[in-house]
Protein backbone atom coordinates (compact mmCIF):
# COMPACT_ATOMS: atom_id res chain seq x y z
CA UNK A 1 0.00 0.00 0.00
CA UNK A 2 1.74 3.60 -0.99
CA UNK A 3 1.69 6.21 0.79
CA UNK A 4 -1.17 8.01 -0.21
CA UNK A 5 -3.79 5.10 -0.28
CA UNK A 6 -2.89 4.44 3.52
CA UNK A 7 -4.24 8.37 4.30
CA UNK A 8 -0.38 9.13 5.71
CA UNK A 9 -0.87 11.74 2.81
CA UNK A 10 -3.84 13.17 4.36
CA UNK A 11 -2.66 13.32 8.20
CA UNK A 12 0.94 14.94 6.56
CA UNK A 13 -1.28 17.61 4.76
CA UNK A 14 -3.81 18.44 7.39
CA UNK A 15 -0.86 18.47 10.21
CA UNK A 16 0.88 20.71 8.18
CA UNK A 17 -2.23 23.20 7.89
CA UNK A 18 -2.72 22.75 12.13
CA UNK A 19 1.13 23.67 12.89
CA UNK A 20 0.39 26.46 11.17
CA UNK A 21 -2.65 27.50 12.71
CA UNK A 22 -0.38 27.49 16.04
CA UNK A 23 -3.01 24.09 16.76
CA UNK A 24 -0.90 20.84 17.04
CA UNK A 25 0.22 20.79 20.44
CA UNK A 26 0.49 17.45 22.65
CA UNK A 27 -3.29 16.78 23.06
CA UNK A 28 -4.09 17.20 19.47
CA UNK A 29 -5.26 14.23 17.45
CA UNK A 30 -6.63 15.23 14.02
CA UNK A 31 -3.02 15.01 11.56
CA UNK A 32 -1.73 12.46 14.17
CA UNK A 33 -4.05 9.67 14.65
CA UNK A 34 -6.41 10.09 11.45
CA UNK A 35 -6.51 12.20 8.06
CA UNK A 36 -9.52 13.88 8.36
CA UNK A 37 -12.80 13.58 10.41
CA UNK A 38 -15.31 13.10 7.78
CA UNK A 39 -16.12 13.85 4.00
CA UNK A 40 -19.47 14.86 3.02
CA UNK A 41 -20.91 13.39 -0.42
CA UNK A 42 -23.47 15.33 -1.60
CA UNK A 43 -25.59 12.89 -3.65
CA UNK A 44 -28.51 15.63 -4.18
CA UNK A 45 -29.74 18.72 -3.71
CA UNK A 46 -33.05 18.51 -3.06
CA UNK A 47 -34.67 18.72 0.20
CA UNK A 48 -38.33 18.02 1.41
CA UNK A 49 -38.02 21.15 4.34
CA UNK A 50 -37.02 24.34 4.45
CA UNK A 51 -34.52 25.21 6.87
CA UNK A 52 -34.48 28.74 8.39
CA UNK A 53 -30.50 28.42 8.77
CA UNK A 54 -30.40 26.42 5.91
CA UNK A 55 -26.67 25.74 3.75
CA UNK A 56 -27.85 25.39 0.89
CA UNK A 57 -27.51 28.37 -1.72
CA UNK A 58 -30.80 29.56 -3.47
CA UNK A 59 -29.80 27.82 -6.74
CA UNK A 60 -29.07 24.64 -4.83
CA UNK A 61 -32.04 22.82 -6.10
CA UNK A 62 -32.32 23.69 -9.45
CA UNK A 63 -29.22 21.16 -9.96
CA UNK A 64 -29.86 17.31 -11.38
CA UNK A 65 -28.68 14.60 -8.79
CA UNK A 66 -25.01 14.00 -9.39
CA UNK A 67 -24.65 10.40 -11.41
CA UNK A 68 -23.45 7.15 -9.69
CA UNK A 69 -21.08 6.99 -12.07
CA UNK A 70 -19.73 10.45 -10.68
CA UNK A 71 -20.31 9.75 -7.23
CA UNK A 72 -18.19 6.92 -7.26
CA UNK A 73 -15.09 8.57 -8.75
CA UNK A 74 -15.54 10.82 -5.76
CA UNK A 75 -15.63 7.89 -3.20
CA UNK A 76 -12.54 6.40 -5.03
CA UNK A 77 -11.04 9.97 -4.34
CA UNK A 78 -11.43 9.81 -1.07
CA UNK A 79 -10.02 6.15 -1.01
CA UNK A 80 -7.02 7.47 -2.58
CA UNK A 81 -6.34 10.36 -0.51
CA UNK A 82 -7.44 9.38 3.12
CA UNK A 83 -7.43 5.66 3.18
CA UNK A 84 -9.34 2.91 4.49
CA UNK A 85 -11.42 3.76 7.52
CA UNK A 86 -12.30 7.12 6.55
CA UNK A 87 -15.89 8.27 7.01
CA UNK A 88 -18.09 9.41 4.28
CA UNK A 89 -21.24 10.88 4.82
CA UNK A 90 -23.89 10.60 1.95
CA UNK A 91 -25.87 13.33 2.62
CA UNK A 92 -27.78 16.67 0.63
CA UNK A 93 -30.12 18.28 0.45
CA UNK A 94 -31.54 14.88 1.49
CA UNK A 95 -30.39 12.07 0.05
CA UNK A 96 -33.68 10.03 1.56
CA UNK A 97 -35.14 11.30 -2.08
CA UNK A 98 -33.07 10.00 -3.87
CA UNK A 99 -33.62 5.97 -5.22
CA UNK A 100 -32.61 3.62 -2.02
CA UNK A 101 -31.36 1.74 -4.80
CA UNK A 102 -28.52 4.43 -5.20
CA UNK A 103 -27.70 4.26 -1.70
CA UNK A 104 -27.45 0.85 -1.66
CA UNK A 105 -25.03 1.33 -4.47
CA UNK A 106 -22.92 4.04 -2.62
CA UNK A 107 -22.80 2.15 0.60
CA UNK A 108 -21.70 -1.33 -1.39
CA UNK A 109 -19.12 0.86 -3.08
CA UNK A 110 -17.86 2.42 0.18
CA UNK A 111 -17.59 -1.56 1.93
CA UNK A 112 -15.70 -2.80 -0.84
CA UNK A 113 -13.27 0.35 -0.23
CA UNK A 114 -13.12 -0.83 3.61
CA UNK A 115 -14.33 2.78 4.70
CA UNK A 116 -17.20 3.57 6.89
CA UNK A 117 -20.81 5.33 5.84
CA UNK A 118 -23.08 7.86 7.58
CA UNK A 119 -26.17 8.46 6.08
CA UNK A 120 -27.19 12.70 6.76
CA UNK A 121 -30.53 13.03 6.69
CA UNK A 122 -34.19 14.67 8.23
CA UNK A 123 -35.51 11.20 9.03
CA UNK A 124 -38.70 12.00 7.15
CA UNK A 125 -38.12 9.49 4.71
CA UNK A 126 -35.61 6.97 6.39
CA UNK A 127 -38.62 4.16 7.61
CA UNK A 128 -37.01 1.23 8.96
CA UNK A 129 -37.25 -0.64 5.93
CA UNK A 130 -35.21 1.75 4.23
CA UNK A 131 -32.76 1.66 7.33
CA UNK A 132 -32.80 -1.91 7.15
CA UNK A 133 -32.12 -2.52 3.82
CA UNK A 134 -29.22 0.16 3.92
CA UNK A 135 -27.91 -1.27 6.74
CA UNK A 136 -27.65 -4.73 4.81
CA UNK A 137 -25.95 -2.81 2.13
CA UNK A 138 -23.24 -1.82 4.28
CA UNK A 139 -24.22 1.41 5.62
CA UNK A 140 -22.54 2.23 8.97
CA UNK A 141 -23.95 4.98 10.91
CA UNK A 142 -27.43 6.59 10.43
CA UNK A 143 -27.28 10.56 11.91
CA UNK A 144 -30.91 12.55 12.31
CA UNK A 145 -30.84 16.19 11.95
CA UNK A 146 -33.65 17.36 14.22
CA UNK A 147 -34.39 21.25 15.33
CA UNK A 148 -36.79 23.92 15.78
CA UNK A 149 -34.93 25.54 12.68
CA UNK A 150 -36.37 22.82 10.04
CA UNK A 151 -39.98 24.33 11.74
CA UNK A 152 -41.66 20.88 11.86
CA UNK A 153 -45.57 21.21 11.92
CA UNK A 154 -46.85 20.86 15.26
CA UNK A 155 -43.29 21.19 17.32
CA UNK A 156 -43.19 24.53 18.87
CA UNK A 157 -40.01 23.80 21.01
CA UNK A 158 -36.87 21.10 21.01
CA UNK A 159 -38.20 19.40 24.03
CA UNK A 160 -41.68 18.49 21.97
CA UNK A 161 -39.19 17.38 19.42
CA UNK A 162 -38.11 14.27 21.23
CA UNK A 163 -41.19 12.85 20.45
CA UNK A 164 -39.67 12.83 17.03
CA UNK A 165 -35.74 11.29 17.85
CA UNK A 166 -37.49 9.35 20.42
CA UNK A 167 -39.54 7.87 17.13
CA UNK A 168 -36.15 7.73 14.81
CA UNK A 169 -34.49 6.25 17.68
CA UNK A 170 -36.89 2.92 17.26
CA UNK A 171 -36.71 3.22 13.67
CA UNK A 172 -32.77 2.44 13.59
CA UNK A 173 -32.66 0.26 16.79
CA UNK A 174 -31.14 -3.40 16.69
CA UNK A 175 -30.26 -2.76 12.95
CA UNK A 176 -26.57 -2.84 13.75
CA UNK A 177 -26.27 0.92 12.54
CA UNK A 178 -24.50 3.68 15.13
CA UNK A 179 -27.54 5.84 15.79
CA UNK A 180 -26.55 9.86 15.62
CA UNK A 181 -27.95 13.32 16.41
CA UNK A 182 -27.62 16.76 14.72
CA UNK A 183 -28.50 19.88 16.32
CA UNK A 184 -28.28 23.37 15.29
CA UNK A 185 -27.96 26.14 17.52
CA UNK A 186 -29.42 29.70 17.70
CA UNK A 187 -30.77 32.04 19.93
CA UNK A 188 -34.43 30.65 19.67
CA UNK A 189 -33.27 27.08 21.24
CA UNK A 190 -29.93 28.18 23.63
CA UNK A 191 -31.58 27.51 26.82
CA UNK A 192 -33.31 24.12 25.55
CA UNK A 193 -29.48 23.16 24.97
CA UNK A 194 -28.88 21.70 28.67
CA UNK A 195 -32.30 19.91 28.41
CA UNK A 196 -31.65 18.27 24.96
CA UNK A 197 -28.35 17.06 26.60
CA UNK A 198 -30.60 16.00 29.35
CA UNK A 199 -32.70 13.98 27.12
CA UNK A 200 -29.74 12.41 25.08
CA UNK A 201 -28.19 11.74 28.55
CA UNK A 202 -31.47 9.43 29.10
CA UNK A 203 -31.11 7.73 25.61
CA UNK A 204 -27.51 6.64 25.96
CA UNK A 205 -27.72 3.15 25.34
CA UNK A 206 -29.25 3.85 21.73
CA UNK A 207 -27.31 7.00 20.85
CA UNK A 208 -23.49 6.90 20.21
CA UNK A 209 -22.90 10.47 19.16
CA UNK A 210 -24.59 13.71 19.28
CA UNK A 211 -23.56 16.89 17.61
CA UNK A 212 -24.52 20.58 18.37
CA UNK A 213 -23.37 22.69 14.97
CA UNK A 214 -23.39 26.83 15.33
CA UNK A 215 -25.67 29.13 13.35
CA UNK A 216 -23.51 30.64 11.02
CA UNK A 217 -24.40 33.34 8.37
CA UNK A 218 -23.65 31.29 4.78
CA UNK A 219 -26.16 29.61 3.25
CA UNK A 220 -29.80 30.61 1.70
CA UNK A 221 -31.74 30.08 5.51
CA UNK A 222 -34.01 32.87 5.99
CA UNK A 223 -32.69 33.31 9.80
CA UNK A 224 -31.01 36.76 11.20
CA UNK A 225 -26.98 36.38 11.47
CA UNK A 226 -25.61 34.81 13.80
CA UNK A 227 -26.04 36.47 16.98
CA UNK A 228 -22.27 37.52 18.82
CA UNK A 229 -23.96 36.51 22.00
CA UNK A 230 -23.86 32.78 20.53
CA UNK A 231 -20.14 31.91 21.12
CA UNK A 232 -18.57 28.45 21.78
CA UNK A 233 -17.83 29.08 25.14
CA UNK A 234 -21.77 30.00 25.73
CA UNK A 235 -22.37 26.78 24.19
CA UNK A 236 -20.19 24.98 26.02
CA UNK A 237 -21.29 25.69 29.07
CA UNK A 238 -24.97 24.81 28.29
CA UNK A 239 -23.71 21.58 27.19
CA UNK A 240 -21.85 21.67 30.69
CA UNK A 241 -24.51 21.94 32.41
CA UNK A 242 -26.89 19.42 30.74
CA UNK A 243 -24.67 16.50 30.83
CA UNK A 244 -22.95 17.60 34.45
CA UNK A 245 -19.77 17.53 33.00
CA UNK A 246 -16.73 20.10 32.32
CA UNK A 247 -17.20 20.51 28.47
CA UNK A 248 -15.35 20.32 26.36
CA UNK A 249 -12.61 17.54 26.92
CA UNK A 250 -8.45 19.16 26.41
CA UNK A 251 -8.03 16.85 23.58
CA UNK A 252 -7.91 18.48 19.85
CA UNK A 253 -10.01 16.70 16.90
CA UNK A 254 -8.99 19.81 14.61
CA UNK A 255 -9.09 23.66 14.83
CA UNK A 256 -9.94 24.58 18.04
CA UNK A 257 -12.34 27.53 16.80
CA UNK A 258 -14.17 24.79 14.25
CA UNK A 259 -14.55 22.09 16.98
CA UNK A 260 -14.57 21.15 20.76
CA UNK A 261 -14.98 17.55 21.54
CA UNK A 262 -15.54 14.82 24.52
CA UNK A 263 -16.25 11.31 25.21
CA UNK A 264 -18.78 10.26 28.15
CA UNK A 265 -19.37 7.53 30.25
CA UNK A 266 -23.24 7.70 31.09
CA UNK A 267 -24.73 5.51 33.95
CA UNK A 268 -28.66 6.10 34.86
CA UNK A 269 -28.24 10.59 35.73
CA UNK A 270 -24.58 10.55 35.69
CA UNK A 271 -22.11 11.35 33.56
CA UNK A 272 -18.02 11.51 33.55
CA UNK A 273 -15.87 12.05 30.65
CA UNK A 274 -13.46 9.52 29.80
CA UNK A 275 -10.59 12.51 28.74
CA UNK A 276 -10.30 13.82 32.46
CA UNK A 277 -7.04 12.81 33.23
CA UNK A 278 -4.62 15.51 31.35
CA UNK A 279 -1.63 13.36 32.07
CA UNK A 280 -3.09 10.15 31.00
CA UNK A 281 -4.64 11.68 27.80
CA UNK A 282 -1.19 13.18 27.01
CA UNK A 283 0.51 10.35 27.28
CA UNK A 284 -2.00 8.38 25.70
CA UNK A 285 -2.06 10.20 23.07
CA UNK A 286 2.11 10.06 22.48
CA UNK A 287 1.93 6.13 22.97
CA UNK A 288 -0.62 6.08 19.95
CA UNK A 289 1.13 8.17 17.72
CA UNK A 290 3.91 6.00 17.20
CA UNK A 291 1.37 3.15 16.86
CA UNK A 292 0.22 2.48 13.08
CA UNK A 293 -3.29 3.85 13.13
CA UNK A 294 -3.59 3.80 9.34
CA UNK A 295 -6.91 3.08 8.54
CA UNK A 296 -8.37 4.44 11.81
CA UNK A 297 -10.72 7.41 11.71
CA UNK A 298 -11.84 10.00 14.31
CA UNK A 299 -14.81 7.50 15.21
CA UNK A 300 -12.55 4.91 16.03
CA UNK A 301 -11.10 7.55 19.00
CA UNK A 302 -12.78 5.98 22.05
CA UNK A 303 -11.58 2.26 21.27
CA UNK A 304 -7.91 3.20 20.43
CA UNK A 305 -7.57 5.19 23.97
CA UNK A 306 -9.43 2.48 25.66
CA UNK A 307 -7.13 -0.05 23.94
CA UNK A 308 -3.98 1.95 24.82
CA UNK A 309 -2.36 0.10 27.53
CA UNK A 310 -2.09 -2.99 24.89
CA UNK A 311 0.63 -0.63 23.24
CA UNK A 312 2.32 0.25 26.74
CA UNK A 313 1.82 -1.79 29.69
CA UNK A 314 2.97 0.88 31.86
CA UNK A 315 -0.04 2.58 31.86
CA UNK A 316 -2.44 -0.15 32.86
CA UNK A 317 -2.16 0.86 36.77
CA UNK A 318 -2.86 4.21 35.29
CA UNK A 319 -6.00 3.21 33.63
CA UNK A 320 -7.26 1.12 36.24
CA UNK A 321 -6.70 3.83 38.77
CA UNK A 322 -8.84 6.23 36.92
CA UNK A 323 -11.08 3.84 35.56
CA UNK A 324 -11.82 3.35 39.75
CA UNK A 325 -12.15 7.06 40.30
CA UNK A 326 -14.88 7.09 37.07
CA UNK A 327 -17.10 4.66 38.84
CA UNK A 328 -17.08 6.09 41.73
CA UNK A 329 -18.40 9.64 40.05
CA UNK A 330 -20.90 7.10 38.69
CA UNK A 331 -22.26 5.58 41.81
CA UNK A 332 -25.53 7.16 41.99
CA UNK A 333 -26.53 6.82 38.49
CA UNK A 334 -25.04 2.95 37.85
CA UNK A 335 -27.60 2.33 40.91
CA UNK A 336 -30.34 3.75 38.80
CA UNK A 337 -29.49 2.62 35.77
CA UNK A 338 -28.79 -0.94 37.03
CA UNK A 339 -24.93 -1.01 36.84
CA UNK A 340 -25.64 -0.60 32.88
CA UNK A 341 -22.73 2.01 31.47
CA UNK A 342 -23.07 3.18 27.97
CA UNK A 343 -20.75 5.54 25.97
CA UNK A 344 -21.01 8.88 24.01
CA UNK A 345 -19.00 10.94 21.61
CA UNK A 346 -20.25 15.25 22.32
CA UNK A 347 -19.32 17.42 19.56
CA UNK A 348 -19.35 21.21 19.30
CA UNK A 349 -18.97 22.32 15.79
CA UNK A 350 -18.77 26.21 14.80
CA UNK A 351 -18.72 26.92 11.31
CA UNK A 352 -17.77 30.22 9.37
CA UNK A 353 -19.63 32.97 8.00
CA UNK A 354 -19.56 32.75 4.55
CA UNK A 355 -17.71 36.16 3.94
CA UNK A 356 -15.45 35.60 6.77
CA UNK A 357 -13.46 32.76 5.72
CA UNK A 358 -10.16 32.06 7.64
CA UNK A 359 -7.99 30.73 5.34
CA UNK A 360 -5.84 28.78 8.29
CA UNK A 361 -8.92 26.87 9.12
CA UNK A 362 -9.87 25.71 5.90
CA UNK A 363 -6.67 24.49 5.78
CA UNK A 364 -6.81 23.03 8.58
CA UNK A 365 -10.00 21.38 8.38
CA UNK A 366 -11.44 18.01 9.01
CA UNK A 367 -14.76 18.48 8.02
CA UNK A 368 -14.00 17.87 3.99
CA UNK A 369 -16.96 17.71 0.98
CA UNK A 370 -15.88 15.71 -1.89
CA UNK A 371 -15.83 17.50 -5.12
CA UNK A 372 -14.76 16.28 -8.94
CA UNK A 373 -11.76 17.98 -7.93
CA UNK A 374 -10.72 16.43 -4.90
CA UNK A 375 -11.63 17.60 -1.08
CA UNK A 376 -12.78 21.24 -0.17
CA UNK A 377 -13.16 22.53 3.10
CA UNK A 378 -16.87 22.36 4.26
CA UNK A 379 -17.04 25.97 5.13
CA UNK A 380 -15.25 27.44 1.69
CA UNK A 381 -17.64 25.12 -0.25
CA UNK A 382 -20.79 26.59 1.38
CA UNK A 383 -19.43 29.63 0.57
CA UNK A 384 -19.30 28.90 -2.84
CA UNK A 385 -21.58 26.56 -3.32
CA UNK A 386 -22.76 27.20 -6.63
CA UNK A 387 -19.21 27.24 -7.83
CA UNK A 388 -18.70 23.78 -7.07
CA UNK A 389 -21.84 22.45 -8.11
CA UNK A 390 -22.12 23.54 -11.55
CA UNK A 391 -18.90 23.47 -12.48
CA UNK A 392 -18.79 20.98 -14.88
CA UNK A 393 -17.21 17.20 -14.66
CA UNK A 394 -15.14 15.78 -16.93
CA UNK A 395 -15.66 11.53 -17.40
CA UNK A 396 -14.18 9.52 -19.85
CA UNK A 397 -16.36 6.55 -22.02
CA UNK A 398 -14.49 4.38 -24.14
CA UNK A 399 -11.89 6.27 -24.46
CA UNK A 400 -13.48 9.76 -25.38
CA UNK A 401 -14.03 12.77 -23.25
CA UNK A 402 -17.26 13.68 -22.38
CA UNK A 403 -18.93 16.46 -20.01
CA UNK A 404 -21.63 16.80 -17.24
CA UNK A 405 -23.15 19.45 -16.16
CA UNK A 406 -25.41 19.58 -12.66
CA UNK A 407 -27.57 22.60 -14.43
CA UNK A 408 -28.73 20.61 -17.73
CA UNK A 409 -28.40 17.25 -16.24
CA UNK A 410 -26.39 16.25 -19.59
CA UNK A 411 -23.75 14.80 -21.13
CA UNK A 412 -22.13 16.70 -23.68
CA UNK A 413 -18.81 16.78 -25.60
CA UNK A 414 -17.87 20.05 -24.85
CA UNK A 415 -18.17 21.53 -20.99
CA UNK A 416 -21.28 23.96 -20.34
CA UNK A 417 -20.41 26.39 -17.42
CA UNK A 418 -24.26 28.26 -17.58
CA UNK A 419 -26.31 28.12 -14.21
CA UNK A 420 -29.38 26.60 -14.18
CA UNK A 421 -32.45 28.94 -14.95
CA UNK A 422 -33.55 31.44 -11.82
CA UNK A 423 -36.19 29.11 -9.72
CA UNK A 424 -39.96 29.67 -9.91
CA UNK A 425 -41.56 30.95 -6.81
CA UNK A 426 -42.82 27.43 -5.62
CA UNK A 427 -39.59 26.59 -6.04
CA UNK A 428 -37.79 29.17 -3.88
CA UNK A 429 -36.40 28.31 -0.10
CA UNK A 430 -34.82 30.13 2.18
CA UNK A 431 -33.98 34.15 1.79
CA UNK A 432 -35.22 34.23 -1.96
CA UNK A 433 -38.46 33.10 -0.94
CA UNK A 434 -38.88 35.15 2.03
CA UNK A 435 -38.30 38.37 0.11
CA UNK A 436 -40.44 37.38 -2.66
CA UNK A 437 -43.04 36.49 -0.02
CA UNK A 438 -42.96 40.59 1.25
CA UNK A 439 -42.98 41.98 -2.67
CA UNK A 440 -46.29 40.14 -2.84
CA UNK A 441 -47.41 41.56 0.52
CA UNK A 442 -47.95 38.19 1.98
CA UNK A 443 -47.43 36.44 5.49
CA UNK A 444 -43.69 34.98 5.70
Amino acid sequence: MNADCSGKHGRRQLREGLKAAGQFDEFQVAGRLFPVACVALEITQRCNLDCTLCYLSENAEQAYDVPLVVLFQRIAMVHRRYGPGATIQITGGDPTLRKVEDIEALCQEIRRLNMRSCLMTNGIRANRPFLARLAQAGLNDVAFHVDLTQERVGFESESALNAVRKDYIGRARNLGLRILFNTTVYPGNLAEVPALCQFFRSQARYVSLVSFQMQADTGRGAADKRDIALTQDVLSDHISAGFNVDFPSKMGIGHSECSRYDHLAISGDRAVSFLANKALLKRVISTLEHVDTSGRVVADLPDMIRKAPLCDPIMVLRFATELLKMIWRLRSGLWAGRGRVSRMSVVLHSLMDAKALVTERCEACVFMVATSTGPVSMCEFNAERDAHLFKPVSLNADGKETWWSAATGQMTDTPYYGLPPSPKFKQMKGRERAAEMRRRGKPI
